[in-house]
Parts: C-alpha cells; sequence; structure tokens
C-alpha cells in the first residue's frame, strides 16, 4: 500500500450478523467476513488448556463493561440467554459498540498503523435519520478495543442506508458508473428488518424507500416453533433459531438433540412474515413502472426472493453474490470512493 493512500474498512452492525470489509486481494475482490451479532457479558472462568483450546471470540470493553464478541459466540452463552437486540436504538447501545469492536479485533493485524481513515457504517431506513449523525460523532476518535489494551483510532466516519451498500456492489459487479446507473428498487433482507430503496444513482426516492419488521429473524422464529412443536421437546425457542441461522448459512444439516430434522415441511410456517414483507414493499413502490431493475440482498435473500418476483413479475429480479456480505462491501466502494476525492484535493491543494 503506497504511504498516502488512505486506509478504508466498512462496517455493517446488524440484529443477526455483524459484517465487516479488511481492504482487496489481489484480484481486486473486497475482503469481507461476518460473525454473530450477540454480545452476552464475559465471564472470567475458560476451560483453555493445553488441549482445549480458547473459543475464537474477544472481549471488548464498554462503558467499564465487558463484553465476548466473535464467531464462536455461541460457546459463552448461558442457559435461556436471550441476546438479541431489535429496539430502534440499538445502534446507540453499549451492544451495538461490542459488536464493532469485535469487528475492529478481527481486521486489527490488517491495520498495522493503527487507525482507519475513513469507517463506513450502515443503518437501517428507520433508524437513519435519528441516530446517523450521532453514530458518525460517537466513533470518531481513538477507542481501546480488547482487554490487552489495543487502541484504534477512527478519523472520519460515515453512515449510509444498508441498502444502498448492495446498490455499490451491483453497479461494480455490472461496471455502470454513477451518472448513468439504473433506476433500481434494491431491497435488503435483514435479520430484523427488511429496508428497501429506490434511487438513480446518487439520488433516491424517499417516497419509494422505507423498511418493515419482517426480517429474517421473524421468519426462523415461526420456522422453530414448527420444528419445536413437531419435536415434541421443551426446547428453548430462541437457541432454536440461532441453530436454524446457523446452519442454513452453513449449509450444513440441521439437527436437534443429535437427530437430524428435515426443514422443509417446516419453512412453510415462515411464509406468511415473507409475504407480509414483499406486500409492504409493493404498497410502497407500487408496480415500478419507472425502475430498470430489483435487486435483492441481504443473509434473506433466496428466501424472500420469490415473494418479491412475485410481486414484479415483468422486471430483471437480480441477487448478488454472497448477498450477505453485498452492504459491507459497497460500503467500502463508497469509502474508497470518498478517500480518493479527498486525496485529489490535497494534492492539488
Amino acid at each position: 500500500m503506497q504511504k498516502n493512500t488512505p486506509i478504508v474498512r466498512a462496517v455493517d452492525v446488524g440484529y443477526g450478523h455483524v459484517k465487516w470489509s479488511e481492504g482487496r486481494d489481489d484480484t481486486g475482490l473486497i475482503l469481507a467476513d461476518v460473525f454473530p451479532s450477540q454480545a452476552p457479558l464475559a465471564i472470567e472462568s475458560d476451560f483453555q488448556t493445553e488441549i482445549m483450546q480458547r473459543r475464537d471470540t474477544f472481549v471488548v470493553p464498554v462503558n467499564e463493561i465487558h463484553y465476548e464478541v466473535g464467531r464462536q459466540v455461541c460457546m459463552a452463552f448461558g442457559k435461556n440467554q436471550e441476546l438479541e437486540q431489535l429496539d430502534d436504538r440499538f445502534a446507540l447501545s453499549d451492544g451495538y459498540t461490542a459488536r464493532l469492536y469485535g469487528a475492529f479485533n478481527y481486521m486489527l493485524s490488517t491495520l498495522p498503523s493503527g487507525y482507519i481513515d475513513y469507517l463506513m457504517l450502515g443503518l437501517p431506513m428507520k433508524t437513519l435519520k435519528p441516530h446517523a449523525a450521532a453514530l458518525q460523532r460517537r466513533f470518531v476518535g481513538k477507542h481501546t478495543i480488547n482487554m490487552k489494551g489495543d487502541t484504534l483510532e477512527i478519523r472520519h466516519c460515515a453512515v449510509y442506508p444498508q441498502p444502498l451498500g448492495s446498490y455499490a456492489t451491483y453497479l461494480q459487479k455490472k461496471a455502470h458508473k454513477i451518472k448513468n446507473a439504473p433506476t433500481a428498487l434494491i431491497v435488503d433482507v435483514g435479520y430484523h428488518t427488511v429496508d428497501w430503496i429506490t434511487c438513480m444513482g446518487m439520488v433516491a426516492n424517499p417516497d419509494q424507500s422505507d423498511g418493515v419488521e419482517r426480517g429474517m429473524g421473524a421468519f426462523l422464529r415461526e420456522v422453530a416453533k414448527s420444528v419445536i412443536k413437531a419435536s415434541g421437546m421443551a426446547a428453548n425457542e430462541s437457541t432454536v433459531v440461532r441453530m436454524l441461522d446457523q446452519a442454513l448459512i452453513s449449509g450444513d444439516e440441521f439437527r436437534l438433540a443429535g437427530k437430524e430434522i428435515d426443514l422443509k415441511p417446516h419453512m412453510k410456517a415462515g411464509s406468511a412474515i415473507i409475504e407480509q414483507a414483499a406486500q409492504a414493499i409493493r404498497n410502497n413502490v407500487g408496480v415500478g413502472e419507472g425502475l430498470d431493475v430489483v435487486i435483492v440482498s441481504g443473509g434473506g435473500a433466496r428466501f424472500f426472493l420469490p415473494a418479491i418476483k412475485k410481486h414484479y413479475p415483468q422486471h430483471e429480479v437480480a441477487t448478488l453474490p454472497a448477498p450477505a456480505l453485498a452492504n459491507v462491501r459497497g460500503f467500502h466502494e463508497f469509502g474508497e470512493l470518498i478517500a480518493d476525492s479527498a486525496l485529489r484535493v490535497t494534492t492539488h491543494a
């Protein structure tokens, strides 16, 4: 990396998963990864020995409270812990900060200078206007991100509506320039909300952009109820939801009490959630006579795609590679554009 090249990173702290970027590989692909969006209080006891390995998590300090976050955070849960934060003020909570610090820890090895010039964050449509400015202010500065005392300085922070990241990823994939970008409806199927934005280039139509609390979390809860009822077990619903989420992400067989469960008969239990989300989009946007393309992204894209296609049968309805990472990769693209623009201004000053 050249000495004067600004360092850009993006983090998408979702209700269900935390996604982050780590720059680009030799082919130009934006490197990105994910961990579950849970942050239980950290406990000091640990079974690490010469044989037993430490779980893949970090303990992070936020306002003198210690949280555990990371890829294997499920191994830190206590019995019947409810760890989902689904309220509208999530982005301003200590739990959000803990999750963000988790992403910082994972990317720290790629930041030898100990700073990020441009940190890009995203928010759902419903919380963007009330919280974006506060979020930007909160994270500019130096942060202690783990119990070893490692620090990371954030020099600039910008916040974008979550679906817009997927639009940037789509434009990059199709080699569109912003000035001749298609008019698009971008649907982001998140864990708590399904958000959508209608825009042409960087010009959005606020009257056809919104969100509804009918995301993958609600869908998975209905599926979990069906699985639990059929099993006859007094299983904890939140635990089964987490297990379903992990199985669907990994593609592994779903097991309950060691027994393989065929999920196909249970998936229809969540169909009403999907239809309600698709209908809300249709009610807000209409038939879409002015749209060139409908883009569906987010971790739940493949489950919601058929319902969205049903409501927009005349349109190209596109998905993206690795749709769960599309937003964070798009935010990284925006960050690079901002950094390049700032660098040109500085160079010619």
